[in-house]
């Protein structure tokens, strides 16, 4: 029993080691920039209703939509 016990103290002393001489993966690229001003308002459609980011919105003359299609649709 003694040497059972002794040879998994090796045994984890030898995997505790290989794990630490391994190379770490490198760390991937942001691809997104971290946000510096203020937080987007979220405006809704006027056609569906959808949320969209204020600077991601369509204007027309009855008021904001999610895309063009919508615009046109809605105002005719």
């Amino acid at each position: 029993m003694k040497y059972l016990i002794w040879l998994l103290i090796v045994l984890a002393g030898i995997w505790w080691i290989r794990k630490q001489r391994q190379p770490k993966p490198p760390q991937p690229p942001a691809d997104t920039p971290t946000p510096t001003g203020a937080p987007t308002a979220m405006l809704p459609c006027a056609h569906c209703g959808v949320l969209c980011p204020e600077n991601e919105t369509v204007t027309g003359k009855h008021g904001r939509y999610c895309s063009d299609a919508h615009r046109q649709s809605h105002e005719g």
